[in-house]
Parts: C-alpha cells; structure tokens; sequence
C-alpha cells in the first residue's frame, strides 16, 4: 500500500478534490435497476476510495469514508439499531472481528522479526550445501527462502526483507544495473511472495478479508486448514512452473556465481539460538497449531468435544493468548515482546484501510443496495448450466484476470460476495469458491495498482517495469491454466462439493 503520491504539489490537491467529488456527486446518478439510491451510494464511495487510493492517500479518504458512509447508513440497514451515524459506522468497520485479527497477526510478525527467527531461515537457506553446488541451486535456495518466510508473514514485509539480502548479494558478486541475473532474481522474488501470499491466509489481509465477507453471508467460519490444502499444492505447481520459466526460457547471466564470498554470508549468520527466539518460535508454532487442528478435527471427528471446544475459540483467541504471554514473559528484565515498540511498528495503513473496505463490502452484500442483484443478473447467465467442475475454474480465473486490471480488495470482495449466493443455489460448497477467489484475486503481477508487491518491484533500482509487465503476463498465463486444471478436483478432494 506503499507508492502513494506523497508530494503534495497542485496535482496532489486536483486529484484530491476528483475523489471526493466522486463520492458525493455519484449517488445523484439515476440508479439502473436493480441498484437503489443507496447502492449507487455504496458504489460511489468504492470508486472514490480505488481512485484516491491509488493516487492520492490511504489514510484520510478511509475516513472520509467512514464518515460519509455513516450519515447514510440508516438507508442501507433501515431496520439496525447498530448501525446510525458515523460513531456506529466507526465502531462497525474498526471493530470488525477481522481487524482485529489482522492487528494481532502483525503484531505477532513484529515478535518474529525481531527475535531472529525469520533472518536464521532466509540465511540457513541461502549458506546451505545445496546453495553452494551450482549458480541455479543458489538462486533457487534464495526463492525457497523467500517461499518459506512468506507464507506466515506480511508480503510487503517479506519482499523488502528478501530484497534487501539479495541487493548485498548483487554487490558482493559485482552486478552492474541491467544485467539480467539481478532484474531476474527481483522478479521472481516479488512472484513468489505473491504466489506465498495466495497460498495461505495467515497473516494475508486481503485473504482474511474474503473469508470474512464469507463468513458474513454465510454465518459460517473459514475453513483455514482446508484452504491451506488447496492453496499450497496450487501455489507450488503455479511456483515450479515460474522457476523453470525462468530456468530454460529466460536464462538470466549467472556467470558471477564463482565469486560467490560465502565465508561473506556465513558470517551474517545469527549465531546460536537465544532464549527469547526459542520461546518465540514455539509459542507461534502452538498457535498454529491452534489454527489448524480444528480443520483436521472437522474431518476426523466432527462431533468430539475436543473440536467444539476449539471451533468456538475462532482464530483469534491463541493469537492473542500468545501476545500476552510474550508480553508478559520477561527475559533479564525485558518483556519477549514489548507492546509499546510493537505497535508503533505495525502497518496502521493495513488496519484503517482493512476497516473502510469491511465496512464497504458489508454494504456490498445488503439487499437494500441491489448491487449484489445487479451484478448476479451479469454473471449468472456466464455460469448457467455449467458444471461444477467449470463453474469452479471460471470463477478463479475470473479472479486472476480481473485482479491484473484492477486492485486485488475490491475485485475479491466482489466476488465472493456474488459468487457465494450462486454456489449455494447450485449446491457447490461455497467455500471452494471463496477459496478460488482468494488465490486468483491475489496473483496480480502485471502493473502496480493492482498488488503493492508490484510496486515494489518496479521502483526497485535493479529492476524494470516493463520485465516486470511482460513477465507478469507469462505468470498470469500459467496460473490461469493451473487454476482451470486443478482447482476443482483439488478442492473438491479437500471440501467437498
């Protein structure tokens, strides 16, 4: 969410002053049936927030947002005590059990970095004896790195994290700006954390965010574990097919493999593990654990006490339980995790940007609006009388092609939002859908406004935008098949139909 425009020249005032505008002058457009008054309300605050978001600011339009949205809010929930006025809008979006639960996953990130933990795994990857046979198993081993440590943190996070090791790499082995190994190995880093953060939902705001719309429509949880099943198998086949892309098709120069200093890197080694990183590490492994039997329960023992108890604490609670104990455990002194420190590192812009999109797309799925009907009346007749084997597929490369083109929250709140209602008349579980939304609206590569990772990548010295583009098209290419192919045999496999 990072690559705002910060500079606050006339440009920045006139794109301003285009936002707002869009969010209050939209709703006066005459409504097409079946949208009311109040959807194109709804409307007109997603596309004022898209478009200062993307050229403007995150923060303050989120708000704006908020605050807008509140002073209407009795037309979308006209028979809610909860929702009257800007106050109940604020508590509603900020006190969403998905904000909090993103909250607390980032917090539980700022544990992990700094006790260690995430740098002793890139760097036992990167110095192992598998690294060190040939310039191909060294670039693989720093892409598994980087596979490993994405899958449990924030890909933002990750990316800078993996890109900062590798441009001391670039350096050490004397690289110039454009040659092709460096621009390659930022490519795929940023690919990979894209692909790691479609795989799982832990820590992965934007997946969270989906299952919770689910959640929202169906009164039911999200399967985390079931979604894992799906996701990783998924996201590795899509992973090996990026990696020999780049192996036979690509073929960037690794001619400076053989200077390689590894005594270099070794020595940036963490040294023996402390006490504070042990505790750490297993404290957040129970609390994975925690996430994840339930998954394993409702297959294995549905009705066991064991699984009601759990089903009922949702994910939150070990998170949190895990918090206050590594706040409260102190070593020498020193609290394993201090609050304080933590909080002024958290990514606040994920967790107001998280609270006005909920908001939104809690509007989205409401009846009063129409928006739900309208959008139904498009894509119903794409999806009638398909089977569910097709049905599946489209909707997840739907999901991917669409979030090439447009931001990757919007298009996944959408359509789960549609997408669950069709599932359910159709007798398809519609957590598989909600699963195949989650991963294709998360693998955006192609251009900027569509995934921060994205962005990254095209500001990075070492790299281009355009490599970045037209690789991107390759990557879309391929994830779009493998998602046609096996989404619904695997996940059909794994939930059911």
């Amino acid at each position: 969410m990072e690559g705002i425009q910060k500079k606050h020249s006339w440009s920045y005032y006139v794109k301003s002053l285009i936002g707002i505008l869009i969010m209050i002058l939209f709703p006066l457009i005459p409504a097409p049936a079946p949208i009311t008054s109040a959807g194109m309300m709804v409307i007109g605050q997603l596309l004022g927030l898209i478009f200062l978001w993307s050229f403007v600011d995150m923060m303050w339009p989120t708000f704006l947002a908020i605050i807008l949205f509140g002073l209407r809010a009795k037309e979308i929930y006209p028979n809610s005590w909860q929702i009257n006025g800007i106050y109940e809008a604020g508590a509603q979006s900020f006190g969403n059990w998905i904000v909090v639960f993103a909250l607390g996953c980032l917090i539980l990130c700022v544990a992990l970095e700094e006790s260690g933990i995430i740098k002793r795994i890139v760097m036992k990857f990167i110095t192992s004896k598998s690294a060190r046979t040939n310039a191909w198993m060294f670039s693989f081993m720093i892409l598994a790195a980087t596979m490993v440590i994405s899958l449990f943190m924030d890909c933002v996070a990750a990316e800078f994290f993996m890109l900062g090791i590798v441009h001391e790499i670039f350096d050490m082995l004397g690289f110039k700006k454009g040659d092709k190994w460096p621009k390659y190995m930022v490519i795929a880093i940023t690919f990979t954390v894209i692909l790691a953060f479609a795989m799982t939902p832990i820590c992965h705001t934007s997946s969270i965010l989906f299952m919770g719309v689910y959640s929202g429509i169906t009164g039911q949880p999200a399967n985390i574990l079931g979604y894992m099943l799906i996701g990783i198998p998924i996201g590795l086949i899509i992973w090996i097919g990026m990696l020999l892309w780049f192996r036979f098709v690509v073929k960037p120069d690794i001619s400076h493999f053989d200077t390689v200093d590894f005594s270099l890197l070794e020595s940036k080694c963490p040294g023996k593990m402390e006490k504070k990183e042990k505790i750490v590490a297993v404290v957040s492994l129970i609390v994975l654990v925690f996430w994840l039997v339930p998954g394993f329960l409702s297959f294995l023992a549905p009705e066991s006490a064991a699984f009601l108890l759990l089903d009922r604490l949702t994910a939150t609670t070990p998170l949190f339980f895990a918090i206050v104990f590594l706040a409260i455990f102190r070593i020498d002194g020193e609290p394993i995790l201090d609050l304080k420190s933590a909080f002024k590192k958290v990514d606040w812009l994920s967790i107001v940007f998280l609270a006005g999109i909920l908001m939104i797309a809690g509007a989205m799925g409401e009846e009063t609006t129409g928006i739900g009907a309208f959008i139904a009346s498009v894509i119903v007749p794409l999806t009638a009388g398909k089977s569910a084997f097709i049905l599946v597929g489209l909707i997840a490369v739907l999901s991917c092609i669409i979030t090439n083109i447009a931001n990757n929250i919007p298009v996944g709140i959408i359509l789960v939002s549609v997408t669950v209602p069709i599932a359910l008349d159709a007798g398809i579980n519609p957590f598989l859908f909600v699963v195949a939304i989650c991963i294709g609206a998360n693998l955006a590569y192609t251009i900027p406004p569509a995934f921060v990772p994205i962005g990254i990548a095209y500001s990075d010295e070492w790299c281009e935008g355009k490599k970045v583009f037209l690789n991107g098209l390759v990557m879309t290419v391929i994830s779009c098949v493998v998602l046609a192919l096996l989404m619904y045999p695997l996940g059909n496999l794994v939930l059911g139909v």
